[in-house]
């Protein structure tokens, strides 16, 4: 299936180059820590990281596929709230830059949250498709998501990751969308939910109303946020057009902060140019739009919301890592999928891809529907609304 191809194909790129980039922005710092002998230990790490989600996500394609996901999908919820629990509430972990979000296991560090953010995908496909006629029909449909989520997020806003919360909220919005929900009601919750969330996200806080203020005005601002962004824009602004070179670039020398993890983006601007930064995301775009051709092309309601809901949340991170990095959104920790230096995440990433490419391997096997549309996202909505009227008359069915 040519999709399939395509999906590993980009993957493979990213990971690639994903390797050359934690090489090239910590090679420094390893040789500053070893007298000025170079090693390359974060790549190393890396590498063991991506072998471990690649055979993750061997697991999920060919052991457990789609029809697994279906029938224990709400045992990822109890796990990742089980995990997520540890650190939040038991304060069992690792504390880094003041925050403690990871579980320490020797050679790598587990990050709860990204777990959470599976766990919402399979978890949230697995209930619409138990109860398919609940989400269209009731306001209870949309509550008992919520509630789900909101333990969830709950916790991981505990551990001081609101740029987790905030995946976790997209995709669920996403795929609440995609199932049918009627909008007005989740648009009720959200408004009166606002005030709160956005007090809660922007002002309870003083390093967050610290963000909000660097954002509106980053060159005359003062503080930690401020000098990121100066230097980030000082990073992507001496890439020029075509950059300075791989390996060549100053910003990672000690000026531009998290160079290897949330803000690898502009050391990738400024060694590779605006043509190299607008390529990468031209690559996560075609990851975009190859998931969604994946979720359009199944009929089957739980297939297609797992597709949609793992592709979202690459996505989502994706682009908004990189609008952070230049400046459009105020300043929040989120890593660049498969780029980033971060064990948890690029594994995570990778079962992400396992999941998309189980649902690609059963859409090969079942008979399509008017086959494969040229606009994928358009017509996703289109097949899970048939889907879910299909679902639902079954299910009455079978009541009478």
């Amino acid at each position: 299936m040519i999709s399939r191809f395509i999906l590993w194909a980009l993957v493979a790129l990213l990971c690639g180059f994903g390797l050359v980039m934690i090489a090239s922005t910590t090679s420094s710092m390893a040789g500053a820590a070893n007298q000025g002998a170079i090693t390359y230990s974060f790549l190393y790490k890396q590498a063991v990281a991506m072998a471990a989600g690649l055979i993750g996500a061997v697991i999920v394609s060919r052991w457990i596929g789609s029809d697994g996901l279906r029938r224990n999908g709400w045992v990822y919820l109890v796990l990742g709230a089980t995990v997520l629990a540890l650190v939040a509430v038991l304060g069992v972990g690792r504390t880094v830059n003041g925050a403690k979000r990871w579980i320490d296991l020797g050679p790598v560090n587990l990050q709860p949250a990204e777990m959470a953010k599976m766990a919402i995908v399979i978890g949230i496909a697995w209930y619409f498709t138990r109860f398919p006629h609940l989400v269209r029909t009731t306001f209870y449909g949309v509550i008992v998501p919520l509630i789900g989520f909101g333990v969830l997020a709950g916790l991981v806003f505990l551990t001081k990751d609101l740029g987790s919360v905030v995946v976790m909220g997209v995709t669920l919005t996403a795929m609440l969308l995609f199932a049918g929900v009627k909008v007005w009601q989740y648009a009720g919750i959200c408004i009166a939910a606002l005030p709160l969330l956005a007090y809660q996200a922007a002002w309870s806080v003083g390093y967050r109303r610290d963000r909000i203020l660097a954002f509106w005005d980053p060159l005359s601002g003062d503080g930690p946020t401020a000098y990121h962004l100066k230097q980030s824009f000082i990073a992507i602004g001496s890439g020029g057009l075509w950059g300075v070179g791989l390996g060549e670039g100053s910003s990672k020398l000690g000026f531009v902060p998290e160079k290897h993890t949330d803000f690898i983006y502009a050391v990738v601007c400024e060694e590779f140019g605006l043509v190299g930064g607008m390529t990468l995301a031209a690559i996560y775009l075609g990851l975009i739009c190859t998931g969604m051709t994946i979720a359009a092309g199944s009929r089957d309601l739980h297939r297609r919301l797992l597709a949609i809901g793992a592709t979202v949340v690459m996505g989502f991170q994706a682009f908004g890592n990189m609008l952070v990095v230049t400046g459009a959104v105020p300043t929040k920790g989120m890593t660049l999928p498969f780029i980033s230096y971060g064990g948890s995440s690029v594994a995570i990433c990778l079962v992400f891809i396992g999941i998309l490419d189980a649902v690609a391997r059963a859409n090969a096997q079942e008979q399509l529907d008017g086959g494969t549309t040229l606009f994928p996202v358009r017509g996703a909505i289109i097949k899970t609304q048939k889907a879910i009227r299909w679902q639902t008359s079954s299910k009455h069915l079978e009541a009478g």
